[in-house]
């Protein structure tokens, strides 16, 4: 397995090409125009899956592997995990008939914290393929909303192109939001309501850790059940290797969520 990032450095800060930059927004304009147009989902070119989702103009192709075991991947550098503190993401890839979907890859982009995109180097870009029971853990920072007064708003959200098995499966593009208080009632002022109609079901379910967060719940999520010792196994696995790699900060969130991929 190909890998990048490694324990010893996480999510490395690597830069990215003026060429791959240009060739990319070039590319994401016609993804604009012509895919994510409001036509597009009108007339069922687009949004054939339930969880399709449009791709926006943020995305740069060519990001790296951050895988750093099996199914585990840090999207985040040191000093991004200790200036927002680390959100464990769980995501688990199945096909429609609920079946695993192994080896699937999930080209991943989000914001950080503040709502900010980067571009000039693969900051909160990267690559993470799922293990034999199709699931992925990634460590990364709590996408933040953004937006502009006149333009509207965009609720935080993580980017996703799944890529099942060839000849099998149709990739899917789409998103995963992380609402305060996983309320969907914070989706539905979302700028993108305006291409596609509202995605609720997109969201990602969250449990805080306030252990983790000087005994306070994280973003008004519910707390973690004590009863969900997988979840907190992951937790405790992921804390370990914060510990290891110097940074003085636990998992404050964990979010869930389940993507189905349709038969071709």
């Amino acid at each position: 397995m190909s890998q990048v990032a490694t324990v010893a450095d996480w999510a490395p800060p690597v830069g990215v090409s003026f060429f791959t930059r240009a060739a990319s927004i070039l590319r994401s304009t016609w993804v604009m125009v012509v895919v994510d147009n409001p036509l597009s989902w009108k007339f069922g070119f687009r949004g054939r899956n339930e969880q399709d989702d449009i791709e926006g103009p943020f995305y740069v192709f060519g990001a790296p592997s951050r895988q750093i075991d099996e199914g585990k991947a840090v999207l985040a550098c040191k000093e991004y995990l200790e200036k927002y503190g680390p959100f464990l993401f769980v995501f688990e890839v199945k096909d429609a008939k609920g079946e695993p979907v192994p080896n699937a890859t999930l080209d991943w982009w989000q914001a950080d914290c503040d709502g900010t995109y980067y571009f000039a180097s693969w900051t909160l870009r990267g690559k993470v393929t799922t293990n034999a029971q199709g699931r992925v853990e990634v460590l990364s920072v709590r996408p933040g909303d953004y937006g502009a007064p006149l333009l509207g708003k965009r609720s935080g959200h993580i980017h996703l192109t799944i890529s099942g098995t060839k000849g099998k499966h149709h990739n899917m593009t789409t998103q995963a939001y992380v609402c305060p208080g996983n309320k969907t009632a914070h989706m539905l002022e979302d700028l993108a309501n305006y291409a596609r109609g509202p995605r609720p079901g997109n969201m990602a379910t969250c449990w805080s850790i306030p252990a983790a967060n000087g005994g306070e719940r994280y973003w008004e999520l519910p707390e973690l059940p004590a009863d969900d010792t997988e979840t907190a196994g992951s937790v405790d696995w992921w804390n370990a290797k914060l510990k290891e790699r110097g940074i003085d900060r636990e998992v404050l969130a964990v979010g869930r969520r389940e993507f189905k991929l349709s038969l071709v």
